[in-house]
């Protein structure tokens, strides 16, 4: 029985019967949309493949998360980006990474894009400093064949910590890529058109799981500290596990709203046992949340 005690079957009756188009917003998520002042983000993320969040976060959880990220990063060599500074598997790590996940925009917008039975995927600190390259062309859902599903798979934030220019390393896109619905070729890595997305501290960058995006090297003092996170449709396999955080009673205790959701407690994967096969009343919650 979840918190409120209302059953899974009880509120799949509030879910449509038949799947919404490809970046459409349901009718029931609609109301938060417009509350929320998201409605422009989703337009520009629909027509480009990203979009910036304005004034998503407050500037002192912000510091709070810099703090954290700095305090948790390790330093580890990489073959093709040489020293790198990070830190990995944050969610359930620190409160600030927590609170951050479960905004209220953040959580709206990944509703709209990878569907109410979304999970979280991957939660991930890195630090750039003057110097540090930048990184390839890529999309972030290179593990699916493509052709990619008209429906996105995958949605990441981009949590700036003091704010992203170019000059400070920001991300880059490739406008429109995500139509494609593939990955760039090696030609297209090295010669695709990009733009910086620029953001203010509290402003969140998104994009789709699709979209060709990167970043540019660091060539001012100082540091880009960055959460990277991503958010799934119900039907890929999360990159991370965190479902042991819902054993942790303790934690789940004050864990923030919406935390439930990110690691599918609601759902049915993994509930059979010999003695039980698995919980339907989660199946059908989850075949009906995740047509939304």
């Amino acid at each position: 029985m979840a918190k409120d005690e209302t059953t899974v079957s009880e509120r799949v009756t509030t879910q449509a019967a038949f799947s919404i188009g490809p970046y459409e917003v349901s009718d029931e998520l609609r109301p938060r949309i417009d509350e929320l002042g998201l409605g422009d983000a989703v337009e520009h993320f629909r027509k480009h493949g990203y979009a910036i969040i304005r004034e998503a976060s407050p500037p002192s959880l912000m510091d709070e998360l810099r703090e954290a990220i700095h305090t948790l990063s390790k330093k580890s060599e990489d073959d093709d980006r040489g020293v790198r500074e990070s830190a990995v598997l944050l969610l359930g790590r620190h409160p600030a990474v927590d609170r951050v996940a479960t905004l209220p925009k953040i959580m709206a917008f990944a509703e709209f894009s990878v569907g109410k039975a979304m999970r979280g995927g991957r939660f991930v600190g890195s630090i750039k400093r003057d110097g540090d390259d930048g990184l390839n062309l890529h999309a972030d859902q290179n593990w699916i064949p493509t052709p990619f599903p008209e429906h996105n798979l995958l949605v990441t934030f981009c949590f700036a910590c003091e704010g992203m220019t170019e000059a400070g390393g920001s991300t880059c896109v490739v406008p429109e890529s995500h139509l494609m619905r593939r990955t760039p070729t090696a030609d297209e890595v090295d010669g695709a058109q990009s733009v910086p997305i620029e953001t203010e501290k509290g402003d969140v960058a998104v994009w789709d799981g699709a979209i060709w995006h990167g970043s540019y090297p660091r060539k001012i003092p100082g540091t880009r500290t960055v959460l990277h996170a991503t958010y799934q449709r119900l039907y890929t396999q999360p990159i991370d596990d965190f479902t042991y955080l819902l054993k942790d009673e303790a934690y789940m205790a004050t864990a923030p709203e919406g935390m439930r959701q990110l690691l599918g407690a609601d759902l049915f994967f993994h509930t059979a046992t010999p003695e039980q096969d698995t919980d339907m009343e989660k199946f059908a919650y989850a075949v009906a949340a995740s047509k939304l």
